[in-house]
């Protein structure tokens, strides 16, 4: 063995030790030209600059990625005092990464200093490495700054550079500057690559920038840059994104044409979105290419599959999915038990989602806040009150905190088993575990105020909204409306509507209804028959109650012909919405 390789032959029978351990060794290495005492060997070192080198940027990378940082500075700070051996930019770059990884910016910048003060210079991979970790910081203006920096020191910057900045800006939602330095990149002399393509669609994608994405998808083919698979997955996840179905389904058609073959997240991308526009067909259609093109489902797709099938009404089939997960070697966690449970809720099957959530404790898979959200929900929707209250002392015994939604759930159904008194109480307790009620609470309890004859109660709170930093929406306007039309107040409720109005919230065909049913119950037809105009010109349709309302006024009123007319019109319209 070569006295000159000695301190690799060390390193490699350092393996057991801890990291500290390795530290002193090091430092003796680079200190001293003695022996080194170890339990395993006895090895004289000779000074010689390649194998210490190799020795020191080693063990340094050891250190960090063991996470022992502090013993990596400790020894940098060896490498700096020693007069024999210098370190050089790859020692500095290890702990500059290190310390970004690990989010202690401030401290990689420090360690960038201090290499400058040595007159060691830094090379487009700290730069690099900094400007990344500035950004992933939010930190854009610095990161810019540093790039700035590093073209003044004649550091040349190449496409990773690049592709860092286009990223950290699509990531903080500005993609025309994202653009800007994709463009850059071409007077600096780097060529993007299917990378920095990638990262621009995308950004375009996120903000339903989608027409920009596919410019840049030709471009693509401009500039001889080969689109890979991620480039098709992220085009097919933006036209989804904005509904052009018809768009994703030909991109998704053109992936084999150019030699590629879908993965899984393609497949999930594109099911999952005929699922959730009701395709059920075509999603179904779709799964079974991709077992016939012996793509293996994820966890993910399982999940889509699960969820696609319960909201279809499926729940059988969901089911067994579900139950034949083990068999795939996949283990469902709690967010497929989540699904699956909401699954049986929305399909009234509550007793085998109450099962579930025993299941999962009998499995040990802890359920979430969510989990038993959903429970309480569907246990309130089939009136099960009592069994959903308990449900929620459960959760405290669970370590886990109620949200808004929680308590909102549980208030809306006390209002409508009319238990005033505790929806009020539960109202209380919230507030005084300082969660705050949002706009869907406050519909809730304007709605439960008015439903309880206590409807200037339910106006004051509505009036209270906006010192609460809230603004109604149309289902607080209608809610509040709804309540002052059945408690006879129809000059409160007409200039509400005008205050609506004002306001830019534009009636929907609820507000109609609900005004011209107030309007018959209090018999003011002309103003009923006026709105009734008014809604058929805005192009919504009548409810049941307002048909029926309609129909009695019809054979019981004495009316004008224009009145008359408006209710032909109307019926016609009815007859011809029911048979198209």
């Amino acid at each position: 063995m070569s006295i000159r390789h000695a301190p690799i032959i060390l390193l490699r029978n350092c393996k057991s030790l801890n990291p500290f351990s390795l530290y002193k060794i090091t430092h003796n290495i680079i200190t001293h030209n003695t022996h080194i005492h170890l339990p395993f060997a006895i090895a004289p070192i000779h000074q010689s600059n390649e194998p210490t080198l190799v020795v020191t940027l080693r063990m340094l990378n050891r250190l960090c990625k063991s996470g022992e940082t502090k013993a990596a500075l400790l020894m940098l700070k060896d490498l700096e005092k020693n007069d024999t051996f210098k370190a050089n930019v790859t020692h500095y770059n290890i702990i500059i990464n290190t310390l970004c990884k690990e989010r202690r910016v401030n401290e990689a910048v420090e360690v960038y200093g201090e290499m400058m003060a040595k007159g060691v210079v830094p090379d487009v991979w700290t730069y690099n490495v900094l400007i990344k970790g500035l950004c992933g910081l939010r930190l854009l203006d610095e990161g810019r700054g540093l790039f700035g920096e590093m073209v003044e020191k004649g550091v040349a910057p190449n496409v990773v550079t690049f592709n860092i900045l286009v990223h950290s800006f699509c990531k903080d939602g500005k993609v025309g500057e994202a653009r800007d330095w994709f463009d850059l990149m071409w007077e600096f002399g780097c060529v993007a690559d299917v990378v920095s393509y990638n990262i621009l669609v995308n950004g375009y994608c996120k903000v339903k920038r989608v027409d920009e994405a596919l410019s840049l998808f030709v471009m693509m083919s401009e500039k001889k840059v080969v689109p890979d698979i991620v480039t098709y997955t992220t085009l097919i996840n933006g036209l989804c994104q904005v509904g052009r179905v018809e768009d994703a389904l030909t991109r998704f058609g053109e992936i084999r044409g150019c030699g590629l073959v879908p993965d899984v997240i393609a497949y999930s991308t594109l099911i999952d979105f005929l699922f959730k526009n009701g395709k059920f067909d075509e999603a179904v259609a779709l799964v079974k290419t991709m077992e016939e093109g012996n793509v293996v489902p994820n966890i993910d797709l399982y999940n889509i599959l699960i969820d696609g099938m319960c909201k279809a009404g499926k729940v059988d089939v969901g089911e067994d999915i579900f139950r034949k997960l083990p068999a795939s070697g996949l283990k469902p966690g709690f967010y497929t038990y989540n699904i699956l449970i909401n699954g049986y809720c929305k399909n009234k099957m509550i007793t085998e989602a109450l099962s579930l959530l025993k299941e999962m404790c009998v499995k040990r898979i802890s359920p979430t806040i969510v989990t038993y959200n959903t429970l309480i929900n569907g246990l309130c929707h089939v009136g099960r009150l009592k069994d959903a209250l308990l449900l929620f002392d459960d959760i405290h015994k669970r370590d886990l905190v109620p949200t808004v939604v929680t308590f909102s759930t549980l208030i809306d159904s006390l209002f409508k088993h009319e238990k005033f008194d505790e929806a009020l109480g539960l109202l209380r307790t919230m507030e005084g575990v300082g969660l705050v009620p949002n706009i869907v609470l406050w519909n809730i309890l304007i709605d439960g105020m008015c439903k309880s004859g206590k409807v200037d109660v339910g106006h004051e709170i509505f009036r209270g909204l906006s010192s609460r930093g809230l603004r109604p929406n149309i289902r607080t306007y209608n809610v509040m409306m709804n309540g002052l039309f059945k408690n006879g107040k129809l000059t409160d409720a007409n200039q509400l509507l005008q205050e609506m109005m004002i306001a830019g919230c534009m009636p929907d065909a609820y507000t109609f209804n609900i005004i011209i049913q107030g309007f018959l119950r209090w018999n003011e037809t002309t103003m009923a028959v006026q709105f009734l105009r008014r809604m058929l010109d805005a192009g919504f349709s009548a409810d049941i109650h307002t048909s029926i309302n309609l129909v009695n006024l019809l054979a019981t009123k004495e009316l004008d012909s224009d009145s008359k007319e408006v209710l032909k019109t109307f019926f016609q319209h009815t007859i011809d919405t029911t048979v198209t």
